[in-house]
């Protein structure tokens, strides 16, 4: 029997969100008509959103010892039943933090400081833990050795390992993060990571470029490439089938911050359910993703628009 419905492994941060008018230009400075101080980073906001869907999450990351941001992100965490018991402190470096800088469209700019998160080591990545969970979840680290390990395990063991890379470890490149991606299950990236990738100028999604990108994946073992694709929705591929998801339509976008975050929260939710690689199986569970990400953007934040397990539940009906 399974502890944890799904472990999430990479950074927990604090973002410091800026309202802004419009981005500053070189040596110039724009007024901040809001400043919120919320808890973030990719994996951690993924672990909020699967808790608060209801799964039985856990975080493995580092955090400072007992500064001011790691108790933040330490008490959002129980606001939502995240297991904290596998996460680690260090004692060098402090809570990571990011600066995010939000127009009034919704697009944002990041400055990341990893601290603590990316003192994670291979040696922090314990066995036995990852084999209480039915699901990895590896997302934005730098330092890609302790999710090696983790994906590892998860091959040995039979266990599900889902990557959403981020910019961290795409602009490492293709020959380096290959060695990661040879025991990933699923790959979910954003159309400008996998164009960055890749080294396209854009994604067309034509009858060339659909015989071509899962053959690269295939070699690799990796069973299915989910391209998120923004207000588009999602590209699903497989060895043998392709196909783009749309999204729910939206009202008004208001922060796109961790869009992509609840919709890997999404898409594991659905896994959950409906465990497997059958093309129906992973339609729907791309469904999912597309409505939790659709909540998320239309609020400021990437944890506050979430839903719950009651409320996901009636979306589904």
């Amino acid at each position: 029997m399974k502890t944890f419905d799904v472990i999430s492994i990479g950074a927990a941060l604090v973002d410091m969100i800026a309202s802004v008018e419009r981005y500053p230009l070189e040596d110039d400075e724009v007024y901040v008509s809001d400043l919120k101080v919320i808890s973030g980073g990719a994996a951690a906001n993924t672990a909020y959103a699967c808790a608060k869907l209801g799964l039985n999450t856990a975080f493995i990351g580092k955090i400072g010892e007992d500064d001011a941001f790691g108790q933040k992100i330490i008490y959002d965490f129980k606001s939502v039943s995240v297991n904290i018991s596998l996460i680690k402190h260090s004692t060098k470096v402090g809570t990571g933090s990011a600066y995010v800088a939000l127009n009034k469209t919704g697009d944002r700019r990041i400055y990341a400081y990893s601290g603590a998160a990316n003192e994670l080591s291979k040696e922090d990545i314990n066995e036995k833990e990852l084999t209480l969970s039915k699901v990895i979840f590896l997302s934005s680290l730098r330092n890609i050795e302790p999710f090696l390990k983790a994906a590892k395990t998860a091959r040995e063991h039979n266990i599900c390992s889902i990557l959403n890379p981020g910019m961290l470890i795409i602009e490492q490149g293709f020959d380096k993060i290959s060695r990661l991606l040879k025991y990933i299950d699923i790959l979910i990236i954003s159309k400008r990571e996998y164009c960055c990738l890749m080294g396209l100028e854009d994604l067309d999604l034509d009858a060339t470029v659909l015989k071509e990108i899962p053959k690269v994946f295939q070699d690799l073992g990796i069973l299915a490439l989910i391209i998120t694709l923004g207000s588009e929705g999602a590209f699903l591929l497989t060895c043998s089938y392709s196909k783009i998801i749309p999204p729910r339509k939206v009202d008004k976008v208001v922060d796109t911050t961790g869009a992509g975050d609840a919709f890997s929260a999404g898409f594991i939710y659905g896994f959950n359910q409906n465990p497997g690689f059958e093309i129906k199986k992973l339609e729907r569970n791309i469904k999912i993703g597309c409505i939790v990400a659709t909540c998320c953007i239309q609020s400021l934040g990437a944890r506050n628009g979430l839903p719950g397990e009651k409320e996901i539940k009636k979306l589904l009906m």
